[in-house]
């Protein structure tokens, strides 16, 4: 982590751990999280609620940033300093943002409580001085929403739409139609067929009105869903970043590619094996997109 990554408003003490953060990525209500997104620091957040493939997040900021009421004042951090804690702002955001675990922030039993007194005006804790409806605050305010707003609508590279096999057999139509419609050859089709890519806008409209359908009634899930929520752990971030900085691909990409690599690896759905395969996955990500 370069120094210019760094904030002002974190003592030296703190480099090594914002560099690097805690060993263990395990997702904790309470801890603290550095947000990334394309090697960038996006956000500093707290875990409020741990859900699947996603987190509820409250944000934080350090001394020299933002703060004021609704925001609450936490006197100690990992990182050694006063930081301010805006429940009031909570955002689901995708397991894709977090990058480095700084540590406890709140004891987990107490979120649920500070939520709550949050609603009732006595938090337990301090709010900030000032206020929101301060106009010296108001462009803060709007800020900080629309930036988290931002992140709550990153999908970390999801793919589009998925053409369901069996709602296409049901519609009348099969694997020739989609080749016939299209003009596919076969490994495109299969690719296509199976899920391994999703199908475009243009395709889709194509097929359904050959079929004489609506469009929504041939699309269904990401048969890859799995492998995406899974990539999605911190534990694999360092591999994703390091090799989008190999290849110049995006972070979104690389996911991406990542996705339909562990498709069309040999099939073993040994648990064991699982993540090894998204590791290497990963690595191979890109590799025939120059």
């Amino acid at each position: 982590m370069s120094d210019s990554q760094r904030p002002a408003g974190i003592p030296a003490s703190a480099h090594q751990l914002w560099d690097r953060g805690v060993q263990s990525t395990l997702v904790r209500t309470g801890d603290l999280w550095i947000l990334s997104w394309d090697g960038e620091v996006v956000g500093l957040a707290m875990i409020a609620a741990v859900k699947h493939g996603y987190v509820l997040v409250w944000p934080v900021t350090l001394p020299g940033e933002v703060s004021f009421a609704p925001g609450l004042v936490v006197e100690e951090s990992p990182l050694g300093v006063p930081v301010t804690l805006w429940p009031t702002r909570e955002t689901g955001i995708g397991n894709h943002l977090l990058d480095r675990r700084l540590g406890q922030l709140l004891p987990r039993d107490q979120i649920r409580e500070l939520s709550l007194a949050v609603d009732d005006g006595d938090p337990g804790l301090p709010f900030a001085p000032g206020s929101a409806r301060n106009p010296e605050n108001a462009d803060a305010d709007r800020r900080m929403v629309e930036h988290w707003t931002e992140l709550c609508f990153n999908t970390g590279g999801e793919e589009g739409l998925f053409l369901d096999s069996a709602k296409l057999k049901q519609a009348g139509g099969d694997s020739r139609t989609i080749a016939d419609v299209l003009g596919l050859g076969l490994p495109e089709l299969r690719s296509l067929m199976t899920g391994v890519v999703p199908i475009s806008d243009e395709q889709l409209t194509a097929v359904a009105e050959r079929l004489g359908v609506d469009r929504e009634s041939l699309i269904g899930a990401d048969p890859l869903a799995d492998v995406v929520v899974d990539i999605a752990w911190p534990s694999y971030k360092p591999l994703i970043v390091a090799r989008s900085t190999e290849t110049g691909f995006g972070e979104a990409d690389i996911r991406r590619f990542a996705r339909r690599e562990f498709a069309l690896a040999a099939r073993d759905d040994s648990d064991a094996l699982r993540e090894t395969k998204l590791r290497d996955a990963i690595g191979r990500a890109g590799r025939d997109r120059h």
